[in-house]
């Protein structure tokens, strides 16, 4: 059987491997581009142009994903295996579904008691590694899209324009939605889940699945 101690080491591995991906994936990217750069035609720069804008696109929304995952389970960590609860332990995986669970009772109102109860000045710096990578993301994102506008320039083909239009439009995306998970917003995370985790036990002491150590 699974115990707290057991639990903690697997949640930090996964926090390690997460990170690993975090950094590793956009150098890839980037060794990709360079090779294309200097082994492909003109002709087919375009369409090369349009892979690495579609892969910076889901490699921005995969890092994003990693990191609010990452946030989550510091959280947990903190509260839950750190912070000396007197609560009955019940597992990372039940109190994961209850997490799901209540976000989706009141969405509206749960992100208002996030909002008026993160503790602002708490803010960590758990995820300063992100400005680098999300400015790394920008970088490559507005260097495509000049790529491919200039290969088009270049080699003026019916193929080379619908690829840049199309890089157009995906570097659009890319620009909204990295306003959206801009740094200022990314670096709350950890606090924001300490608040949505405390309700989520609060939730489960309610309903029965957490009750408190002294009165098991």
């Amino acid at each position: 059987m699974i115990d707290q101690s057991h639990e903690y080491v697997t949640l930090r591995e996964e926090l390690l491997q997460a990170k690993r991906y975090v950094f590793e994936r956009p150098l890839v990217i980037v060794a990709l581009g360079f090779g294309a750069i200097t082994t492909l035609e003109v002709g087919y720069m375009g369409a090369m142009a349009l892979v690495s804008a579609s892969l910076i696109l889901f490699n921005f929304w995969f890092t994003v994903n990693r990191l609010m995952s990452a946030a989550r389970i510091i959280a947990y960590i903190q509260l839950e295996l750190e912070g000396g609860s007197d609560d009955t332990w019940v597992g990372w995986e039940s109190c994961l579904r209850y997490y799901r669970k209540w976000l989706k009772l009141d969405p509206e109102g749960a992100k208002k008691r996030v909002d008026t109860e993160v503790d602002k000045n708490a803010i960590p710096d758990a995820m300063m590694h992100y400005p680098p990578i999300y400015y790394l993301h920008v970088a490559l994102m507005l260097a495509t899209a000049i790529w491919a506008i200039t290969v088009t320039a270049m080699s003026f083909s019916p193929v080379n324009v619908l690829c840049s239009a199309c890089v157009v439009i995906l570097a659009a995306v890319f620009s909204l939605e990295s306003l959206k998970h801009r740094p200022s917003i990314i670096s709350s995370l950890i606090e924001r889940n300490r608040v949505i985790w405390r309700h989520v036990f609060e939730h489960m002491q309610e309903n029965g699945a957490k009750p408190s150590a002294i009165d098991k």
